[in-house]
C-alpha cells in the first residue's frame, strides 16, 4: 500500500484531486493506473480509500470507497528536547519517533544549547515522508523553538526531565506511570544547567536517568521515548 498525506482530507470527503507534484509522481515514478486503489491520511486518524477515475500527468483524481478513522493511542508521549547542531542527526530522530508514534515534538532552547534557532516546516516534512513511508495514520505535532522557561508555564501532564546531574532521580524504565500523557525533557549535548534542573524540580518535573551510559542527544530522546510506550 502506498499512504499519501493531506491535512484537508476528511472523512466525509467524497473525492480528492491529488496537487501536481503528487500527480506527477503517481504517474511517473509509481505508474498508477486507472482503479489504482489508493490511500490516503490526515494524520489525525484518518484512513480514506478511494479509487482512481482520471489519470494524467498534470492531475490525477480519485472517487471514495470507504473511509475510517482509527483509535487514538492509548499513550499521548510529548518529546522536549534541545536541538544538536547536526540537522541530519535531529532528522533521523523525527524520522524515527514518527515511525514510534510519539504524539509531538517541542525543540527546546536552553542555556547550554548548541542551536537556538529551527525550520520547524523542514521538521514537519520529514515527519510526513516517515509517515507516508511507515504507513501511520497519526503525525506528531511539531511545535517552535521555545525557551526553556516559558516552556515550564505550558505544563499539563506527567512531565520527566532527564539529565546526567547527581542529583536524586530514578532510573526510566523503574518509573511508576500514573498516566499515559507524558512529556519527556531531554537537554543538549552540555545538559541541562543546574539552574535549569533546580526550576524544572520547582515546576514539579521528576527527575530521572536513562541508565549509566551517556548518550547523544537525539539517541537519548529515542530510548526515552521507547522505554515509555514499553511502560504498562
Amino acid at each position: 500500500m502506498h499512504l499519501f498525506f493531506d491535512p484537508q482530507i476528511t472523512l466525509d470527503s467524497q473525492s480528492f484531486t491529488f496537487n501536481r507534484e503528487e500527480s506527477k509522481h503517481l504517474t511517473k515514478v509509481l505508474r498508477k493506473q486507472l482503479g489504482t486503489i489508493v490511500t490516503l491520511t490526515d494524520g489525525k486518524g484518518l484512513q480514506w480509500t478511494g479509487k482512481l477515475s482520471l489519470v494524467t500527468s498534470q492531475k490525477v483524481f480519485a472517487e471514495k470507497i470507504e473511509a475510517k478513522i482509527h483509535p487514538s493511542p492509548k499513550k499521548s508521549i510529548h518529546l522536549i528536547i534541545a536541538p544538536t547542531k547536526s540537522n541530519e542527526r535531529m532528522e533521523w530522530m523525527i524520522e524515527k519517533l514518527t515511525e514510534l508514534g510519539v504524539s509531538s515534538i517541542t525543540p527546546l532552547r536552553c542555556n547550554h544549547s548548541e542551536r537556538k534557532v529551527v525550520k520547524t516546516e523542514r521538521w514537519r516534512k520529514i515527519a510526513i515522508a516517515a509517515l507516508k513511508q511507515s504507513q501511520q495514520f497519526f503525525l506528531p505535532e511539531i511545535h517552535p523553538i521555545i525557551s526553556f522557561q516559558e516552556q515550564l508555564k505550558t505544563l499539563r501532564h506527567t512531565s520527566l526531565i532527564a539529565h546526567c546531574h547527581s542529583t536524586s532521580k530514578e532510573n526510566l524504565s523503574d518509573y511508576p506511570l500514573k498516566s499515559d500523557e507524558i512529556s519527556l525533557w531531554i537537554g543538549p549535548e552540555g545538559d541541562f544547567s543546574t539552574e535549569e534542573i533546580q526550576a524544572a524540580t520547582n515546576a514539579g518535573l521528576k527527575s530521572v536517568s536513562l541508565g549509566t551510559q551517556r548518550f547523544r542527544t537525539e539517541t537519548a530522546g529515542l530510548l526515552g521515548c521507547h522505554s515509555l510506550f514499553l511502560k504498562q
